[in-house]
């Protein structure tokens, strides 16, 4: 009698499979300053794939510029709300040493709308979160065996950042990572960038990205900009040396600009009012960088 071939016969483990399938490993995502011309890409994503072979891995970019955190923040922060709950965020951009008795790389992780961040301790949460609230973030206390020279992630990765991937999973429902991190608690590094505040009938913001198109993404979110315009006409002005193009009366919704209006003014998936030119590179046209002011006067 033909028995036919049996798994078995060919060396597979189905509790193994089967297990891999029921419970499938966090998803990882990259973002980083390192470009795609170094080989540090295909290093960091080979040492995941190796520790981790059924491990998801994702970028969502490497093209950060050099040593921009503040950039590196606001790219994560408009991206993870779309992967699914349980992700696990990496982000490498540039290390600012502030503590000469600890002149090596040191990360925090903070879990936060149920996905979990690997950051650069460098006080980057306000950054990241919404509202007043920062959450608590976990440190690790020991020091981590440098192995790979000026390639820091690479060694958290071997030890404590790697000890809690694997903790999540075995447990996908943990809420802090595994001893020896530390307890949660207050991040007094904390980096407090200016708010949007209103002064004299003005509401300032400020710029804080220009993407590759050079549209320029701001802190003024919908919700404020509204309240603050309520059902009057406005101006939105820019520090811009063009003076036919600093200003514009309405916020379009969309790229699409016509003959009479220079700027194209839209909230961007994240909510936040963006500023663009129609067909053109904003951020050079304009003269605008990050950090320069976007003002809104009612009329």
């Amino acid at each position: 009698m033909n028995k036919g071939c049996g798994f078995r016969d060919y060396g597979i483990n189905l509790r193994a499979l089967f297990a891999s399938f029921a419970f499938p490993m966090a998803l990882i995502t990259l973002t980083t300053d390192y470009g795609l011309r170094d080989p540090y890409v295909a290093m960091l994503r080979g040492r995941l794939l190796s520790r981790f072979p059924h491990g998801r891995i994702e970028d969502i970019s490497h093209n950060i510029s050099k040593y921009d955190l503040v950039e590196a923040v606001y790219v994560l922060k408009t991206a993870f709300a779309f992967f699914p709950p349980g992700s696990v965020h990496l982000l490498d951009a540039g290390y600012r040493f502030t503590d000469q008795a600890s002149p090596w790389p040191e990360f925090v992780i903070v879990r936060y709308h149920d996905h979990w961040f690997a950051l650069p301790d460098q006080g980057l949460l306000p950054l990241l979160i919404e509202g007043p609230l920062v959450p608590p973030v976990q440190r690790y206390p020991m020091t981590v065996p440098r192995q790979h020279g000026g390639f820091a992630l690479l060694d958290w990765l071997d030890g404590p950042l790697g000890m809690l991937i694997q903790a999540l999973d075995q447990d996908p429902n943990r809420t802090k990572a595994p001893e020896p991190w530390l307890e949660p608690g207050p991040d007094p590094r904390a980096l407090w960038l200016e708010e949007v505040y209103e002064q004299n009938g003005i509401l300032n913001g400020r710029v804080l990205y220009a993407d590759s198109y050079g549209n320029l993404h701001t802190n003024l979110d919908k919700a404020t900009v509204q309240a603050f315009v309520g059902d009057s006409p406005f101006e939105i002005m820019l520090r811009s040396p063009l003076s036919h193009e600093n200003r514009a009366f309405r916020i379009q919704g969309h790229y699409r600009g016509n003959e009479h209006e220079h700027l194209n003014l839209l909230y961007n998936a994240m909510g936040y009012l963006e500023i663009a030119l129609a067909q053109n590179h904003g951020e050079s046209l304009l003269g605008l960088r990050v950090q320069d002011k976007v003002m809104i006067v009612r009329s």
